[in-house]
C-alpha cells in the first residue's frame, strides 16, 4: 500500500466514522424537527453508503475481494435518491403545514427505473439476448442518473431564491433559519451532482479525473463541517421556519413567566426590535436561552412567532412616531428605517396587517 493509498484510507475512514456519528447524533435529536431530521439521516446513510463502496473498491486487490465493484457499484444507484431527499428536506424545513402524503411517491418513480434497468443489464440472460444494445443502454441510464438530480438541484436552487425574495419583502428575521442556508446546502448538494457527472465522464472518456479521490475529501470536509455547525450552534437539528411543530412547554408555569418578564424587561431595555439583523438565535443567545426555549415563550405566552412578536414593537414605535407632529418631516421611509424594518414594502404590509391602515392613512388620521 502506497502513500497515496493510506491518504485514500484515511480519508475515506474519517468521513465514514464523521458520517456515522452525524447519523445517529440527528437521529436522537429527532423530536426537535422530526421529519428534517429523519430525512437528513436517510442522506447521512447514503453518503455512508458511497463512501463504503469506494473503500472496498480501492481495497479489493490488497485483500483480494472477489466481487465486481463496478456492478455493486451501480445495481444501487443512490444519486437518483439525493434529488428527491433535497426536495423534501427543504420544503419540509419551510413549510408550516408540509407532510408526507401519497403523491410523494411519485419521486421515486425514477429510482426504481433506473433500478430495475440495472438488474436487467447486470442480467446474464438479457445481456446474451441483447447484447448489441448494452453499451446504448448504459448511456441512457447514465443520462436518465445525471439529469435527474440535476432538475432537483435546479428546481430547488429557484425555490431558496424565491425564500430569499420573499424574506427580504416581508422584513422576516427567521426564527431559526436564513433562507440563504437553504441555498447553501442546495449549493452542497450540487457538488455531490457534480461528482457523478466527473465519474460518468471518466467512464465515457478514459480521462482520469480523480473523481474516486476527490469524492471522500468532499464527504469529509461536508460531514465535518455539519457536525461543526451542529455542535456549536445547533444549526442542523434546530433547522426550521415556523415554531408549529413545537410542543407545550415542560417547564412549570413559574419558570416560564420567569422567562417571560426577562423577555419584555430586555426588549423594553435595549430596544433590540430596532436592529434590522435582529434573529432568533442571537436574541437567544444574548438572553441565555436556547433558541427552543426562546421560541417556545412566544409561541406560547403571545400566540404569536418570532417574526410577529418583534414586529409588533415596530409597529408600536411607528405609531408614536407618525402621530408625533414634531415629526411631520420624517419621510414614512425614514420612520420604517429607524424602527428596524429594511424595506419600506415590508414595513406597509406589517403596519396594515397589526392596525388594518396604510402607515399614509394612519398619520393623515392622527393629524
Amino acid at each position: 500500500m502506497n502513500i497515496g493509498e493510506l491518504l485514500f484510507l484515511v480519508f475515506c475512514s474519517i468521513a465514514v466514522v464523521n458520517v456515522l456519528f452525524m447519523t445517529i447524533y440527528v437521529w436522537l435529536q429527532r423530536e426537535r424537527n422530526t421529519i428534517p431530521s429523519l430525512i437528513l439521516c436517510t442522506f447521512l446513510i447514503i453518503v455512508a453508503e458511497r463512501i463504503v463502496k469506494l473503500l472496498l473498491n480501492d481495497l479489493k486487490g490488497d485483500f483480494g475481494l472477489n466481487i465486481n465493484f463496478t456492478q455493486a457499484y451501480f445495481l444501487l444507484p443512490t444519486i437518483a435518491l439525493i434529488g428527491p431527499l433535497l426536495h423534501f428536506y427543504i420544503r419540509s424545513v419551510s413549510l408550516k403545514s408540509f407532510k408526507f402524503q401519497w403523491p410523494d411517491i411519485l419521486h421515486l418513480i425514477p429510482f426504481t427505473i433506473i433500478f430495475l434497468l440495472l438488474l436487467a443489464v447486470y442480467s446474464d440472460t438479457f445481456r446474451m439476448i441483447f447484447s448489441n444494445y448494452i453499451y446504448s443502454l448504459h448511456y441512457l441510464i447514465t443520462t436518465i442518473i445525471l439529469i435527474q438530480p440535476l432538475v432537483y438541484i435546479i428546481y430547488s436552487f429557484r425555490y431558496s431564491s424565491v425564500l430569499i425574495k420573499n424574506s427580504k419583502e416581508c422584513n422576516s428575521p427567521k426564527e431559526n433559519i436564513n433562507p440563504y442556508w437553504i441555498r447553501n446546502i442546495v449549493f452542497a448538494i450540487s457538488l455531490i451532482w457534480i461528482l457523478d457527472l466527473m465519474y460518468s465522464f471518466e467512464a465515457y472518456t478514459k480521462i482520469n479525473t480523480n473523481a474516486n479521490t476527490i469524492e471522500p475529501i468532499f464527504y469529509s470536509f461536508f460531514i465535518f463541517c455539519m457536525l461543526f455547525l451542529e455542535l456549536r450552534y445547533k444549526r442542523i437539528t434546530f433547522i426550521t421556519n415556523f415554531t408549529s411543530r413545537l410542543k407545550s412547554s415542560i417547564l412549570p408555569i413559574q419558570e416560564i413567566l420567569r422567562y417571560k418578564s426577562i423577555l419584555l424587561d430586555y426588549i423594553k431595555e435595549k430596544e433590540v426590535y430596532k436592529d434590522h439583523d435582529i434573529t432568533l438565535g442571537r436574541l437567544a443567545k444574548e438572553l441565555s436561552m436556547t433558541p427552543h426555549l426562546l421560541s417556545q415563550i412566544i409561541n406560547e405566552q403571545f400566540s404569536c412567532n418570532f417574526n410577529d412578536f418583534i414586529n409588533s414593537y415596530r409597529i408600536e414605535e411607528a405609531k408614536l412616531m407618525l402621530a408625533d407632529k414634531g415629526k411631520n418631516n420624517f419621510t414614512i421611509a425614514s420612520i420604517a428605517y429607524d424602527c428596524g424594518f429594511n424595506t419600506l414594502s415590508a414595513f406597509n404590509t406589517a403596519f396594515k396587517k397589526f392596525t388594518g391602515l396604510t402607515p399614509s392613512q394612519f398619520r393623515a388620521r392622527e393629524k
